[in-house]
């Protein structure tokens, strides 16, 4: 459950309120979590691996009204969890003010050097997503619920 979940929330700039916000809708839920405002993708990495999490969600701003979930993949390897957690919330995010977000296996710093499930969401523009922080945080959580039930 998200109660037993160690949860590294990473944005890289414009989007502290967002992470903010879906962090402590999960505290709330009793996940241990942190933040990350570090416009380094590996400093990023290496702190969610130094707080062993379970889960790192990144967010990235965007100036397009695009939006993409990216979970780590290269031709001969994909994180099947970061997968599955992309198209969670992907489903999740899909409708909060006209979103339509696909899914992409990249090999993106955060997610190579990160030792657990990551996955990374750019998406935008950020007045947009500054005026759905409320809907986005939840539906962040309700993604991480359904793909913590699909792992049962």
């Amino acid at each position: 459950s998200i109660a037993h979940c160690r949860i590294v929330v990473g944005q890289f700039g414009g989007l502290s309120g967002l992470a903010r916000s879906i962090a402590r809708d999960l505290r709330l839920r009793g996940a241990a979590v942190i933040t990350l405002d570090e416009p380094d993708a590996l400093a990023q990495a290496r702190t969610a691996n130094y707080f062993s999490a379970d889960l790192y969600l990144g967010f990235e701003s965007r100036n397009e009204r695009r939006t993409v979930v990216h979970y780590y993949k290269v031709p001969t390897f994909e994180s099947v969890a970061g997968r599955s957690m992309a198209e969670a919330l992907a489903e999740c995010l899909h409708g909060v003010d006209g979103l339509t977000p696909t899914t992409s296996g990249m090999r993106l710093p955060v997610l190579r050097e990160t030792r657990m499930p990551a996955v990374l969401v750019r998406i935008g523009p950020v007045r947009l997503v500054l005026d759905s922080v409320p809907t986005l945080a939840e539906r962040v959580v309700r993604a991480l619920e359904l793909w913590i039930s699909r792992a049962t």
